[in-house]
């Protein structure tokens, strides 16, 4: 073979390695490391779109988030890790002096029910039974439960209207008759045993009395000893504008607009020797007319 036959042989054969290796990596090789590439792509495409998705996610976590700081720093109440009955016993015996109305303040016995445990908090049950308070001192006793510093849940109520008459006034007294059942919450949670937004109750006014009668069933009958009571008066004298009647021993001078028990003198007549008065009893009005007994005077 001569020199000139073996180089094309040699020249031949590294065009066709050449070819043939070009052709694989163009018609096997290439494609596949394309498709690689185009998945490798599509998966950094999806992480693309997953971190987009998470940093709306982070957006809302922080929103939430500083929604829930928000709430926690203006919360009013405190809870505190456990609850001792003796410390109850204080603040509710706080909750009475608040409540103090015209010198008096809710009276009732109170007796422990039992412990409840629900995972990191609970609550203490108290039971508080023959209350005695006007509206106005129950009104803000409640006040205070719901807006005090401690965590309190009434859980149950009952009220009931009562009437009583004041031995030295005569005048009838209305009142409520209540027991309540309430919980004091306790969290074994450290931070919310304090509250930065908490602060002292204000002075609070009780709204009109839904309780009060517009008509009293206890009526005294007897008037207080510096009254007039002109069912037990004897007219003596009328003349214009005023008359005389006697009180037991007490000769007395009556004139238009004067004040007796329960009423006030509303017409004098000296033509039929008549008192007449305007008397309140109970909510009930009526007029009461008092004249000179001329039979008793001829006896």
């Amino acid at each position: 073979m001569s020199f000139k036959l073996r180089n094309t042989v040699v020249l031949a054969s590294l065009a066709f390695l050449i070819s043939a290796g070009g052709l694989i990596y163009w018609k096997w090789y290439q494609p596949r490391k394309l498709k690689d590439i185009a998945k490798e792509m599509q998966i950094a495409d999806q992480k693309i779109n997953d971190m987009a998705g998470l940093l709306q996610k982070v957006e809302e976590l922080d929103a939430q988030y500083k929604d829930v700081k928000r709430k926690y720093d203006s919360r009013s109440k405190e809870i505190p890790t456990s609850d001792v009955s003796s410390q109850t016993y204080a603040y509710m015996s706080r909750g009475q002096d608040e409540a103090m109305t015209n010198g008096e303040f809710p009276k009732f016995d109170m007796s422990f029910e039992g412990a409840h445990q629900i995972g990191n908090y609970g609550y203490n049950s108290y039971r508080l039974t023959s209350g005695i308070a006007d509206f106005a001192a129950l009104y803000k006793f409640i006040y205070y439960l719901e807006n005090g510093r401690r965590l309190y849940k009434i859980r149950d109520i009952m009220m009931s209207q009562r009437e009583t008459i004041d031995q030295d006034t005569r005048e009838t007294k209305s009142y409520l008759e209540f027991t309540m059942e309430l919980d004091a919450y306790f969290s074994s949670i450290d931070v919310l045993a304090t509250s930065l937004a908490a602060k002292s109750l204000t002075v609070v006014q009780a709204p009109f009395d839904p309780f009060r009668p517009l008509v009293l069933t206890a009526v005294a009958t007897e008037a207080p000893p510096n009254e007039i009571d002109v069912n037990r008066i004897d007219i003596k004298a009328v003349l214009p504008g005023k008359a005389f009647a006697l009180a037991g021993d007490e000769l007395i001078l009556l004139h238009v607009g004067d004040k007796v028990w329960r009423g006030s003198v509303t017409k004098i007549d000296p033509t039929k020797s008549s008192v007449e008065f305007l008397l309140n009893e109970g909510g009930l009005f009526k007029r009461l007319e008092k004249k000179i007994n001329f039979e008793k005077r001829k006896r």
